[in-house]
């Protein structure tokens, strides 16, 4: 069981003040006799500390539902989007399960050994990993979007742009490809290897979606991207394109529009990885 008096507040506190500022000084305070509380109310045995992300803290349990993961976050309502998320992909089976929820706290299904994607030693194969995406966008569209690709991908251009991104042609490359895809899909919305967990038997899984509706591609583009050198890029990318059967051509574009992106951020793009996208750049699209 774990001590939470040993967890170290002013740490979780400055990784949090990335995303929301100073305001979670108390609330990092107030953690230990928080996470305390819903322990005893929903019969839960904190383990450990786990996880990595700016947005919460997320605790190992066990308790009545088996292995468990807690996640608390200092705004209900983006846990609550995220909640909401994952209940739309459930159908798949895909995304782990949630248990409970309330407030700023959640209860959801630890996946296998709980390993990330990108920390396999040996990464997804294409067909792994288009019978992955294949069970996520088999999943109804709803009868409301939460969210259309082109309003999600304005939102990561505007980000990327504060941070000093070159954008170049992305906007209006993307402009081109929501105005001809050729179908709509339920789209997981941040599919990078970081938010896919090995499930072991069960294969992979995603996380943290940021559910929106649009072109089966983009869910993708990540798979490919991070390859750490031109020749995997391009291995990747041609890899999942035959096994999902994707338009490689658009795929290719996708791939495109989106990897200015990853230069907005110094602290999650390697130096190596960096010149592997930028490598893949230099080469011809296939769009002509």
């Amino acid at each position: 069981m774990l001590d939470l008096s040993t967890l170290d507040l002013a740490w979780l506190a400055n990784r949090l003040q990335r995303r929301f500022g100073s305001r979670v000084d108390p609330w990092c305070e107030g953690l230990p006799a928080r996470v305390t509380d819903i322990a005893a109310r929903w019969d839960l045995t904190i383990e450990a500390r786990i996880g990595r992300g700016r947005s919460s803290v997320t605790f190992r349990c066990a308790g009545p539902q088996g292995p468990t993961v807690l996640k608390i976050c200092p705004d209900p309502s983006i846990l609550a989007e995220e909640v909401k998320m994952l209940r739309l992909q459930l159908p798949s089976g895909r995304v782990p399960i949630v248990f409970e929820h309330e407030g700023e706290a959640a209860l959801i299904e630890l996946i296998g050994s709980g390993v990330l994607a990108e920390d396999l030693p040996t990464p997804p194969t294409g067909e792994e990993y288009a019978a992955f995406l294949r069970d996520l966008h088999s999943v109804p569209l709803p009868g409301r979007a939460p969210r259309r690709l082109h309003g999600w991908t304005e939102v990561l251009f505007e980000s990327a742009k504060r941070r000093g991104a070159d954008l170049g042609t992305s906007p209006q490359l993307r402009d081109e490809l929501i105005a001809t895809q050729p179908r709509e899909v339920l789209l997981h919305g941040d599919l990078h290897l970081g938010n896919v967990i090995d499930g072991e038997e069960r294969g992979l899984v995603a996380v943290d979606p940021i559910c929106c509706v649009g072109d089966p591609c983009f869910d993708a583009i990540d798979f490919a991207l991070e390859g750490t050198t031109r020749e995997e890029i391009l291995r990747r990318r041609d890899e999942l394109a035959k096994a999902y059967d994707l338009d490689l051509e658009r795929y290719d574009t996708w791939c495109r529009v989106t990897a200015p992106i990853a230069f907005a951020d110094a602290s999650h793009v390697k130096p190596a990885h960096a010149a592997a996208i930028r490598a893949y750049l230099d080469t011809p699209p296939l769009r002509g």
